[in-house]
């Protein structure tokens, strides 16, 4: 219940608890609310159900989506991020979710120059020599305005939106809440840990918000693709950059969506494709950074045919043993070792093995492959692929890392793009040719890992015999200290503490209520008559009863 015996400092987002309230039920979730205990007495009385005649009409995914569009732009984001979250969703809530519209109505150009202003802490006419007021895009965290520098340089400019930042931070406030409610209430919660899953949603949007991030990685694909003939990266202005303010140099470029529509004779649609692929893989696999939403409306080819890559604000870090652990995959998808994808999965999992049923698991990945048994690697869908494994994963609760799901959905993403280039054109074949390259970097990352555990062994071996002479010591002088923790005891005594603080209370009132009863028989008595006893020990009742619950409530175990 969010209003009724929850911590009382969320009652600062009343406001916004009856605004997302609302916009659920009238989506049609107060069942769902319900069976969450999202929806309790408090909720009926500030919010009623109304009709939900309009939005019962459509499927319960597509109600989602239209009501986090609804709930404005933290929600979008928490949406968006979901879509790649494939071991949690439904592949009908996937697909519904990575159409969510980021696109609102720009804000005025007037606060736009003020923010700008305010930023870079001198007028607009110092900081550019031409500044449009009809923005370029609309977003709902920002927009993008043309611009051109001092020096005739033509730039983006993309600006936050005015207020944005505390409305994002409320609403994760909000969700952080529900979240750990949910975990403390359900049984679903207790196993998927949804409050987890909320603190990485929580630091994958303030990480978005934050321009500087974005302009930092821009900087770095920059640097990598430096040597780079056939992609280009748009250099960032520091001088005009801060963490509401973004300055990048602007280049025109034919539009991959564009492009789909109507080719260019050069490059040609399998050229394109081959560029898109080299340049791709070389950030998944070469450089363990990758673009993490290469939609067509993010990729433009330049006049001199050059790839162009725009907005950097998703990206996602591989290091070099998680990299490995795809190859692996790849590798025993290829080869059909069914124990391989198994035990790698189970790795990579952030929930206990100890919960999975490792032989029911194994079963499933064995069907999952037996569709793909001599099927030429040229006709392998790496979508529809890496789909099938996702849902294996979410029947058997394997939540994954995020930059494991972004890099699927990249490749998904990018697989499909290809796919509208040249039907022919097949990602995974193409792989192939960075076989030697790949394995290569894959057994020096092995061989430094063996020299690791070589040296943390060797430090182990020299720590032993100091280590033993101290706790032999210890024991000797009777200072040895043995630390035991009983697991799954916390929330039993939770429950047990809980319990005691509501009888407790119980007793206190009811002595009061026994001691008012008492002083009201003793009103015959002639001098007692002047006196309010009855009222003062009912205010004393009422202070002390209201205290007492104030002083439980605050420690979370009423």
């Amino acid at each position: 219940m969010i209003f009724g015996w929850g911590p009382l400092s969320q009652l600062r987002h009343l406001k916004r608890y009856r605004q997302i309230l609302r916009i659920l039920i009238k989506y049609g979730f107060a069942q769902v609310l319900d069976e969450l205990n999202l929806y309790g007495l408090w909720e009926r009385l500030f919010v009623r159900r109304g009709k939900q005649k309009e939005a019962v009409a459509h499927h319960l995914e597509t109600r989602l989506r239209q009501a986090l569009e609804e709930l404005g732009p933290a929600f979008v984001k928490i949406g968006q991020l979901l879509s790649t979250r494939t071991d949690l969703l439904p592949a009908a809530y996937i697909a519904e979710l990575s159409n969510l519209q980021d696109k609102v109505a720009p804000f005025p150009a007037e606060k736009a120059k003020a923010i700008i202003e305010s930023e870079l802490k001198m007028p607009l006419h110092l900081c550019f020599s031409s500044f449009e007021e009809q923005p370029l895009a609309a977003a709902s965290i920002g927009q993008v305005h043309r611009a051109a520098l001092p020096g005739g340089e033509p730039v983006a400019v993309k600006i936050k939106r005015p207020g944005v930042d505390a409305q994002i931070r409320e609403d994760l406030a909000i969700l952080l809440a529900l979240t750990a409610m949910v975990d403390r209430n359900t049984s679903l919660g207790q196993y998927y840990h949804f409050n987890d899953l909320a603190l990485e949603l929580k630091k994958i949007i303030l990480s978005e918000l934050d321009y500087l991030n974005e302009a930092r990685n821009v900087q770095r694909f920059r640097k990598n693709f430096a040597d780079s003939g056939t992609v280009y990266i748009p250099k960032v202005y520091w001088s005009h950059t801060t963490c509401h303010v973004l300055t990048m140099e602007l280049r025109e470029g034919y539009s991959l969506a564009r492009y789909l529509e109507a080719p260019l004779p050069d490059p040609a649609p399998r050229q394109l494709a081959e560029m898109l692929t080299d340049c791709f893989v070389k950030q998944i696999f070469i450089d363990g950074f990758f673009h993490g939403d290469p939609h067509p409306g993010n990729l433009a080819v330049l006049p001199d045919r050059r790839l162009l890559i725009m907005d950097f604000g998703a990206a996602g870090t591989i290091d070099d043993e998680l990299r490995g652990k795809f190859l692996t995959l790849l590798k025993a998808f290829r080869s059909f070792d069914t124990a391989t994808i198994t035990d790698e999965l189970l790795t990579l999992a952030e929930a206990s093995p100890l919960k999975v049923n490792r032989s029911e698991l194994m079963r499933d990945i064995g069907r999952f492959q037996e569709q793909f048994y001599e099927v030429p690697l040229k006709n392998i869908n790496l979508g529809e692929a890496f789909q099938n494994l996702m849902n294996i994963a979410m029947k058997h609760r394997l939540r994954l890392p995020y930059t494991l799901l972004l890099l699927g959905r990249t490749l998904v993403t990018l697989e499909g793009t290809i796919a509208r280039l040249d039907p022919e054109f097949n990602i995974a074949a193409v792989l192939q040719k960075y076989g030697p390259s790949l394995q290569s970097r894959q057994l020096r990352f092995t061989a430094r890992r063996v020299r690791g555990t070589l040296r943390s062994y060797y430090r182990l071996w020299e720590e032993i015999p100091e280590r033993t002479v101290e706790l032999l010591r210890e024991a000797a002088a009777g200072d040895l200290q043995l630390k035991v923790e009983l697991m799954h005891t916390k929330s039993a005594l939770h429950t047990l503490e809980t319990m005691i603080n509501r009888l407790a209370f119980s007793i206190v009132l009811a002595s009061l209520i026994i001691g008012l009863s008492q002083n009201l028989r003793l009103e015959n008595v002639a001098w007692l008559t002047r006196f309010p006893i009855a009222e003062l020990v009912l205010i004393g009742a009422a202070l002390a009863g209201v205290w007492w619950l104030f002083s439980i409530i605050r420690s979370g175990r009423f």
